[in-house]
């Protein structure tokens, strides 16, 4: 007998029986012989409005937007400390790293002995 002849027979058969899901969305069959389950799940309906892209919302960032006190922070001049607390917290580190080292400040700066070097 041809497989698929046997599979639609069985899928009568036991629509028949009690042995399918109890969801009427969806079907789970058995074969009469146990070997095969049949499953079937149909396409759920997908809304149109969900197929639409998202909306792009545009942020206002331009200079005439921004606060007055947003473009003075930036063009401020900030203390040493600040700066390297800033750096601290960009880089992970600590406020050490960004500190210069004492001998470096306390060298000797030697005049070239020729001007054009």
């Amino acid at each position: 007998m041809n497989p698929a002849l046997r599979t639609i027979r069985a899928f009568i058969r036991s629509t028949r029986h009690a042995r399918y899901s109890t969801l009427p969305s969806e079907a789970v069959i058995f074969t009469e012989d146990d070997r095969m389950v049949v499953c079937w799940h149909p396409e759920k309906p997908f809304p149109y409005e969900y197929s639409l892209p998202l909306p792009e919302e545009k942020p206002d960032t331009t200079i005439l937007c921004i606060g007055e006190k947003d473009v003075t922070d930036v063009f401020r001049k900030k203390k040493p400390y600040q700066v390297v607390e800033e750096l601290a917290k960009i880089t992970y580190t600590t406020k050490h790293r960004w500190y210069p080292r004492s001998r470096d400040k306390k060298a000797k700066i030697t005049s070239p002995d020729r001007s054009y070097l």
